[in-house]
């Protein structure tokens, strides 16, 4: 999948994951928005209540979502014979497509009614989600090579490398240019000891003020010397370079706390899953089987 076709990718997943949350909100909104105790009048109840055709229906749906997203990437990550299907950083796209969307219905579903054990699945749900974000941000701190392989500091020294002799020889840019944007990019500090809750922010922060710091340096860059059809490919060098000093400077800090993420994101999936699964045999055995 070359960039055009993963950006129509992505905005296609966006689309439709957008789209489908934002109009069931609109069609249900007058009855999501009634008190619990009288939406049994509602000219809407047989269709949106949790069993209700389509609330009920929701419901399903959402759980196939979540558990088909789970096991596509555990399956693609962990057996090789699916080395093939497609990048695995394709499919762990399409994992976060379907575990964003498959909660989104179970939302609807319980047409923001909860309480009981099916409460406690439903907050494990919405933290496996705030967590799966989390994990994501992390998870493309770390870099990789296109097969996926986690990458080594020496490999990222030698593309550093090559992108720096590709400015100096290429395009003229001289070294004291590059060391003025270098400068820009101070080094990571994780303190004494790396942990989850008090590095991670630190590590956003860090990473939020030096895309901006580069951004406006690459603007203020006098290359009036250089054609503008080069132009953005420069922009483009120094943008890498800067995001490969970065990912040297903390690898052995994300290595770390993706291994703390999944520490904290497992517990969460693992009650979700449980009561999950319970409800959905329970609501089978008392009858609730929608269209089967």
């Amino acid at each position: 999948m070359n960039k055009r076709l993963h950006r129509i990718f992505i905005w296609s997943l966006t689309v439709i994951g957008i789209a489908t949350a934002v109009l069931i909100g609109i069609y249900g909104a007058d009855y999501y928005t009634t008190p619990v105790i009288e939406r049994n009048t509602h000219s809407l109840h047989d269709v949106l209540s949790p069993t209700g055709f389509w609330g009920h229906g929701m419901g399903f749906i959402g759980t196939f979502l979540i558990v088909f997203g789970v096991s596509m990437y555990s399956l693609r990550k962990r057996w090789g014979v699916l080395a093939g299907f497609g990048l695995i950083k394709h499919v762990l796209e399409f994992h976060i497509f379907l575990c964003l969307l498959g909660p989104a219905l179970i939302l609807y579903h319980t047409a923001f009614k909860f309480g009981g054990i099916v409460a406690v699945s439903f907050w494990s749900m919405v933290c496996v989600v705030a967590s799966g974000v989390l994990g994501r941000y992390i998870y493309l701190q770390i870099p990789k090579s296109l097969s996926g392989k986690d990458l080594t500091a020496g490999e990222l020294q030698k593309h550093l490398n090559l992108v720096t002799q590709i400015l100096i020889n290429e395009y003229g840019i001289e070294d004291s240019r590059i060391q003025t944007i270098d400068a820009l990019t101070q080094p990571f500090d994780a303190g004494e000891k790396t942990t989850f809750f008090r590095t991670l922010p630190k590590l956003m922060w860090h990473d939020f003020k030096r895309y901006f710091k580069i951004h406006a340096a690459i603007q203020h860059l006098s290359l009036k010397s250089v054609s503008h059809e080069h132009l953005q490919t420069i922009r483009h060098l120094f943008l890498e370079r800067s995001k490969i000093q970065r990912q040297i400077q903390t690898l052995v800090t994300t290595q770390k706390l993706f291994r703390y993420w999944h520490i904290i994101h497992m517990p969460f999936s693992i009650i979700m899953g449980v009561i999950l699964v319970a409800h959905v045999i329970v609501a089978f055995l008392f009858g609730y089987t929608w269209i089967f």
